[in-house]
């Protein structure tokens, strides 16, 4: 097998320059259209609206729910008030205490005064 010389450049032979063959005029690709801005502009002006909404609905569940825990508060402690006081009616309106009342502004059970009157 041979081996290969290097072929050298014959030196009366001129190779035109990468920069002679081909200038470019200023022309450099854009990243983005002028359409595409717009659009983009559009996308992130309607997820900043929505966003806004999503938060402002929030808060006004919140409120509300506040609201409504304020009055399950109200609700149970007039729940409360209602029972206590049921249970003072039962106790003052005992036959025991009525009569022991009776007595003290001085009334007498008199049985000529009783009439009986039969339930329909």
């Amino acid at each position: 097998m041979a081996l290969r010389q290097p072929v050298q450049p014959n030196p009366y032979i001129q190779r035109p320059s990468v920069s002679d063959t081909y200038t470019s005029p200023n022309t450099h690709k854009k990243f983005f259209t002028k359409g595409e801005k717009i659009l983009f502009a559009a996308f992130v002006a309607i997820c900043a609206v929505l966003m806004i909404f999503i938060v402002q609905t929030q808060s006004d569940v919140r409120a509300v729910d506040l609201q409504i825990q304020q009055m399950e508060r109200q609700i149970d402690t007039v729940n409360r008030e209602n029972t206590d006081l049921s249970i003072q009616v039962a106790e003052l309106s005992s036959y025991e205490r009525i009569w022991l009342k009776a007595k003290e502004l001085g009334l007498t059970l008199n049985e000529k005064n009783v009439k009986v009157v039969s339930g329909e």
